[in-house]
């Protein structure tokens, strides 16, 4: 039995515990992220569209894919297990009449048709059993050593587009699909918190940004670098920033609340000397896995988290910004996004990336 067939045989056990649960008959995924994440593979065609490219019924029998002609032999030599039942209709053709309805049917997303299920399987899908954690840490390094590399490669001649192109190659090389790809320059790192690049030269200084997804699964990391000394300004602020980080990485645990991590983060930034609004300035981060962030936690999130949630947290400020993708395990935080080569200084009790010096 392969790898594929296992993770996706322990998925297909816990959808039929919520079957039973419930009293569904069925369950219909339509969303790529939902799909991917069943399946092990990729769901989508166009990076733009929240629906796959194909559409998956989940009964305790087992799992019926529903395609069109045009992708239907590239999923089963790429993306499927083996273990599905395909039905193939004409890429004319609505898979919409393939689908089964009714009151005992239920689906991930609003239907009028089926009961929304949306809720129960995203909190399935957060809890990354043992085969994705494996594929998630060879990824998220994968990541973090593409997204490092290109950094190192850019001039500070260079245009924020120039640079996005050796970010995305290294990322491609790597069999990484950049699904999130920001860059700023010195003009532009302090003024936009998500900076999608432009013709603006790198300057000084500059930061990048990813989210990079392979068969499904994202890891999200940013890092920063200069071209020229940091300021003891410029040190005591980023300092100040992982002191923020620290406090949002400590409080990832296990049973707490997403809000209440989210809250004391804001506590630790007015402890640090930032703006007392400055959390209101860009998301905090929150759980991921097989979105960039399957939502922006915030003062008001009541999930909690779970054993084997994978977190990105992403705090800014002064011009700065510190994000790594973690996973919350029985052994507690685990970084994933880690470069060996990248310069790393210990902040308390972990390695936290610091500002490449070139």
């Amino acid at each position: 039995m392969s790898e594929r067939q296992l993770e996706q045989r322990e998925k297909h056990a816990r959808l039929s515990a919520l079957m039973d649960e419930k009293g569904y008959e069925a369950i219909i995924l339509r969303k790529a992220a939902n799909i991917a994440w069943l399946i092990g593979g990729r769901a989508h065609v166009p990076t733009t569209l929240e629906l796959a490219c194909m559409d998956l019924v989940v009964r305790r029998s087992g799992i019926e894919v529903i395609t069109n002609k045009i992708e239907a032999e590239r999923l089963i030599d790429e993306e499927l297990s083996g273990d599905e039942k395909v039905t193939v209709v004409n890429w004319f053709e609505s898979r919409d009449g393939q689908l089964p309805s009714g009151e005992k049917v239920a689906i991930d997303g609003p239907d009028p048709l089926r009961i929304n299920a949306s809720g129960e399987v995203e909190s399935l899908r957060r809890n990354l059993n043992p085969h994705e954690l494996l594929r998630l840490r060879e990824l998220a390094r994968d990541t973090a050593v593409g997204l490092g590399m290109a950094m190192r490669s850019v001039e500070s001649s260079d245009s924020e587009v120039i640079a996005a192109g050796k970010i995305a190659s290294q990322l491609w090389a790597r069999d990484i699909e950049p699904v999130v790809l920001l860059v700023a320059g010195e003009m532009r790192l302090k003024k936009y918190r998500h900076p999608l690049p432009t013709r603006e030269k790198i300057g000084e200084r500059y930061m990048g940004v990813v989210c990079g997804r392979r068969k499904g699964l994202i890891a999200s990391v940013t890092r920063i670098a200069t071209f020229s000394p940091l300021s003891s300004e410029d040190q005591d602020w980023y300092s100040r920033l992982l002191a923020v980080e620290r406090v949002f990485l400590n409080e990832s645990k296990v049973g707490v609340k997403l809000s209440q991590v989210v809250e004391k983060g804001i506590a630790e930034y007015i402890k640090q000397g930032f703006d007392s609004d400055e959390w209101t300035r860009h998301h905090q981060g929150g759980p991921t896995g097989y979105l960039p962030r399957d939502f922006p936690a915030h003062t008001k999130s009541e999930q909690t988290i779970s054993p084997d949630n994978a977190l990105a947290w992403n705090p800014s400020g002064k011009g700065w910004k510190v994000e790594d993708t973690i996973f919350i395990g029985a052994n507690g935080l685990e970084v994933l996004t880690v470069d060996s080569d990248w310069p790393n200084e210990m902040y308390f009790e972990r390695a936290r990336p610091g500002i490449l010096e070139r």
